[in-house]
């Protein structure tokens, strides 16, 4: 494999596109085990493989090479964020609150019926 293939360009990398999808998932969990090999807090590089290990055995039975894709371009994006903030830990997803969809819309000054 070439040496300048890392995690960082590898879904874009050429020998990384000539991989089988098998190839491709072996190659994302050892960049995870090795990013981990490299951090610095021995609690989080405990916390890295074991959630790697977590996740890899979950998705070991998908089938569909979609699914299988989205889970490597996911521990791609997990892998690059928890290097660039220095955090290894899920970012926390925001959703909008229910009550700003739900509002009522504004009054039709048109209306005279004076219901609201």
């Amino acid at each position: 494999m070439a040496a300048n293939l890392t995690a960082y360009n590898a879904i874009n990398h050429q020998v990384f596109a000539q991989l089988t999808q098998k190839g491709k998932v072996l190659f994302m969990y050892r960049s995870i085990l090795r990013m981990a090999n490299g951090w610095d807090d021995a609690i989080q590089k405990q916390d890295i493989k074991a959630e790697a290990r977590y996740a890899f055995h979950k998705y070991m039975d998908l089938t569909e090479p979609e699914e299988i894709n989205d889970k490597i371009e996911e521990a791609r994006s997990r892998m690059l964020t928890a290097l660039h903030y220095r955090i290894p830990y899920e970012k926390k997803k925001y959703a909008i609150p229910k009550t700003a969809i739900m509002m009522k819309p504004p009054p039709d000054p048109k209306d005279e019926s004076g219901i609201c």
